[in-house]
């Protein structure tokens, strides 16, 4: 028990943190925003004319994809720093685990993703 109980004790803060903070949002907070504060665009600026398009969800795709695969290749720095230590081991995992990286790749490249149609 000696050993779990500050962990215990930081979980059981964390979350009556967490209860205050929303307690407190919830009595000091507005009760119902205004028109303004609806709306789309809250910049400060008057809305001349609604937004000609909507914003293509493409770039979204192309940011899911590239911080998926960066953090993969950032992987790669352990690996590489211990591949002379791991021997043939660490070779073996690392073709696996390019390989799978590999899959994925293609597997995102035949399903469209790159294409700007």
């Amino acid at each position: 028990m000696g050993t779990t109980l500050p962990i215990f004790i930081m979980v059981t803060l964390a979350v009556l943190f967490g209860l205050l903070v929303m307690v407190v949002t919830a009595v000091l907070g507005p009760r119902k925003p205004s028109a303004e504060k609806l709306a789309p665009y809250e910049c400060g600026i008057q809305e001349i004319a609604p937004p000609k398009r909507r914003f293509p969800v493409k770039y979204l795709l192309t940011g899911m994809l590239f911080i998926a695969f960066d953090i993969e290749i950032v992987s790669f720095y352990p690996l590489a720093v211990l591949l002379h230590e791991l021997k043939l081991l660490g070779l073996i995992q690392l073709l696996i685990f390019l390989v799978i990286l590999a899959v994925g790749y293609i597997y995102v490249w035949r399903k469209g993703a790159f294409t700007w149609d």
